[in-house]
C-alpha cells in the first residue's frame, strides 16, 4: 500500500472512530449515573474502535 492510500485509510478509520465514539456517548439515548461511566466508556471505545463491524452489524442487531 503507498504512502497516500495509507494514509486515507487510517485518516477515515480515526474519523469514524472518533464518530462512532461520540455517537454512542451522547446521542444513543443511553442513559447514564454516578457509577456505569466505568462500565460504559470502556465499552464504548471498545465498539468505536470496530465502527465497521459495528455499523455494519451490530448497530442493527441491537437498535
Amino acid at each position: 500500500m503507498d504512502t497516500a492510500a495509507a494514509t486515507v485509510f487510517w485518516g477515515t478509520y480515526g474519523i469514524g472512530n472518533i464518530g462512532t465514539f461520540v455517537y454512542l456517548m451522547f446521542f444513543d439515548g443511553y442513559i447514564y449515573n454516578a457509577w456505569n461511566w466505568i462500565i460504559a466508556i470502556p465499552i464504548n471505545m471498545f465498539l468505536a474502535s470496530i465502527w465497521p463491524i459495528y455499523w455494519g452489524v451490530l448497530h442493527w442487531i441491537f437498535a
